[in-house]
């Protein structure tokens, strides 16, 4: 909601708990429209609310563009380009026949933001965004307009219809090899053109519209004259989604829509069972954080009415983007009495020229987003959580999901100085040596310790290669962190590709493994490089010798190659070894230096790095870390800890 509107009509004062609806009349070739105000919660008359892109897909260059008016009682009134179009179609419907989009769509009543809400009025826009949520869940229905028809729309729309109908003539599921052997022929090469031309409309990559997709149980979508259920098009998106080898699935656009249907069925399986299900806004803004916003601030406001937990959190369109994002920080860590949120800084790093502090994330970072982008997004912890499936919300009985403790579950001990947080907790190492990975050369140990195996105090080979392999994985067996990890299991895998490639055996080991052994083999620890450790336990090659290939599937969430391909290659994660010789898995932008801290009211160790003060006061946050056998409370055990606070900016 970004564009300011000019036009020399007034709109008359609402109340906080009131909207204006709209009504048209298509007389004589020209629209007009009728206003009235009504209370939210009733008693109002049946409505339609529209879910638009304020821009067209082909927008026209500033100085040709048509300024468009909607005539009303009290003048006219200026409208988007997108709006006039949909109105259009609108009067199209009225003189065509009584089909599911027809008069009986028409000669309604019809909440539009740009046009019912006065957005010259700071105050009254800031109210109507807090009420978008329930604007929406109360419509009748919503539509979804994509704009003006294109040369795709009639094979899209066909398209959308066929896969819908195949994928839901399947008795039992899995039935994707039927769906595979039809679709993937090349006759279908122009239906799969046409349905990425459906998803890479504007709309879809709109933040606003994933909360006005979602929070109703009727909506449509209308592309130009053509309309199509949304039941029908997520049925098209399961079909897709069985499709492995057509290139649609790769696709930003196949990405939009997908992440739209895991919100939607979410919300509406988390107002119909029992136990409430909590999205989280923290867990929404980094899932939605590949979608567009004109207004920066809409990436918090725009998805508010999905979010379980907005409540502690106003909108105000008075204050800047920067202030926006660090009051919802400062309220998130007052209301849970958590740290956690500081961590999604980790991936959401202020941009260049930002003012923001380094504990406040930057929503307007652009990261390709995952279900469980952070550890702090583990399951266990509801106040952020993650967007998994809804199949896998229920925990089996008597077998609840590991959780990251590293502070005990200590509150938080905090003050906000200025834009400084100053926190409490303690030290319990510092960063050595780091792996290389993509993005990042390797930096080697220094430390006494890693230089030189002493004879004793050592660990021995075997639990080292332990301690690498819990890191790799952050000790969890699924991408969801619902379960432990397996650790002969995963300990096994682990060892056979490491032993492959110590026997230069590298045809059965996938490219991203073996770059990362590749990066990591001179990497120190304790005394060896981690290729000695291999050769000193000797397990990598008995287990080579003895057992079968492990599964290489990436897409197979609960193995140790799936867990390594999420940690290594889709978060961007890389091996470290501190100064007392431990292990852990910490982000390329941490270097050798920066020091590991349990935080009170933290779930998991972060890095700060100091500011170079003269007092050494001041530290910047560089993100959440793992460090094995720290992140259950070791960190705070034993009497000789040290506490301190610890100021930063």
């Amino acid at each position: 909601m970004g564009e300011n509107l000019v036009s020399n009509w007034n709109y008359e004062p609402i109340q906080h708990d009131q909207i204006r609806l709209v009504r048209f009349n298509h007389d004589s070739g020209r629209i007009s429209a009728v206003f009235k105000t009504f209370p939210l919660a009733g008693p109002a008359p049946p409505y339609h609310a529209l879910s638009y892109s304020w821009l067209s897909d082909n927008p026209a260059p500033d100085a040709t563009r048509e300024h468009h008016v909607l005539e009303t009682e009290n003048g006219q009134l200026s409208i988007l380009e997108t709006v006039h179009a949909f109105l259009r179609v609108l009067a199209l419907k009225a003189a065509g026949p009584d089909d599911e989009s027809g008069p009986a769509v028409v000669d309604t009543w019809w909440w539009i933001d740009s046009v019912c809400i006065n957005l010259a009025n700071a105050r009254e826009r800031s109210q109507q965004v807090q009420l978008m949520g329930q604007i929406y869940r109360n419509a009748q229905a919503v539509i979804v307009w994509l704009g003006e028809e294109s040369d795709h729309t009639d094979c899209a729309v066909d398209f959308i219809q066929l896969l819908n109908k195949t994928v839901r003539q399947q008795t039992y599921r899995p039935g994707s090899d039927e769906i595979r052997r039809i679709f993937q022929q090349d006759h279908y090469q122009p239906h799969w053109a046409a349905l990425t031309s459906f998803f890479q409309r504007r709309w879809w990559s709109r933040t606003w519209t994933l909360q006005e997709y979602a929070m109703n149980a009727h909506a449509s979508f209308w592309w130009g004259l053509r309309s199509i259920s949304r039941f029908a098009v997520e049925g098209a998106l399961i079909g897709a989604d069985q499709c492995t080898s057509v290139t649609f699935k790769g696709t930003l656009a196949f990405r939009h829509g997908f992440s739209r249907r895991r919100v939607q069925i979410l919300h509406t399986k988390g107002q119909t069972t029992a136990d409430k299900l909590h999205m989280s806004l923290a867990a929404l803004a980094a899932y939605s954080s590949c979608f567009e916003a004109t207004d920066d601030r809409d990436r918090l406001y725009g998805i508010m009415g999905l979010a379980t937990d907005a409540s502690f959190l106003d909108v105000d369109y008075s204050e800047g983007v920067e202030e926006t994002y660090q009051r919802f920080t400062r309220a998130f860590i007052e209301h849970y009495k958590s740290l956690d949120i500081i961590c999604f800084a980790s991936i959401y790093s202020a941009l260049p020229g930002s003012a923001l502090p380094s504990w406040v994330p930057d929503w307007r970072a652009r990261v390709d987003p995952l279900s469980v982008p952070l550890m702090v997004s583990q399951s266990a912890t509801p106040h952020i959580g993650n967007l998994h499936p809804f199949a896998l919300t229920v925990e089996e009985p008597g077998n609840p999901s590991p959780r990251y403790a590293a502070s005990k579950l200590t509150a938080a001990v905090y003050t906000f100085k200025d834009s400084q947080l100053v926190v409490r907790g303690t030290i319990v190492d510092v960063v050595d040596g780091l792996a290389g990975s993509r993005n990042a050369a390797p930096v080697q140990c220094s430390s006494p310790l890693n230089l030189t195996k002493a004879t004793s105090g050592c660990k021995p080979a075997s639990e080292i290669l332990r301690s690498v392999c819990r890191s790799l994985v952050l000790d969890r067996k699924d991408r969801f962190m619902r379960f432990a990890m397996p650790a002969d299991e995963f300990l096994q895998d682990f060892t056979w590709l490491c032993g492959q490639l110590m026997m230069e055996q590298v045809s059965l080991v996938p490219r991203e493994f073996q770059e990362w052994y590749d990066s990591t083999k001179t990497l120190l620890i304790q005394g060896r490089s981690f290729e000695d450790v291999l050769r000193e336990s000797n397990k990598a090659a008995c287990i080579v010798s003895s057992s079968q290939a492990p599964n290489l599937d990436e897409y197979i969430m609960d193995t140790f190659f799936g867990r390594f391909f999420d940690t290594i290659v889709r978060m961007s994660l890389r091996l470290m070894v501190t100064r007392s010789g431990r292990i852990g898995l910490v982000s390329e932008k941490v270097r050798k230096g920066d020091q590991v801290v349990v935080l009170f009211g933290c779930s998991v160790p972060v890095l700060l790095r100091p500011s170079g003060d003269e007092g050494g006061e001041t530290f910047s946050l560089v993100g959440e870390c793992f460090l094995d056998e720290f992140v259950d409370g070791a960190g705070l055990a034993g009497d000789d800890r040290l506490e301190r606070d610890f100021c930063i900016g």
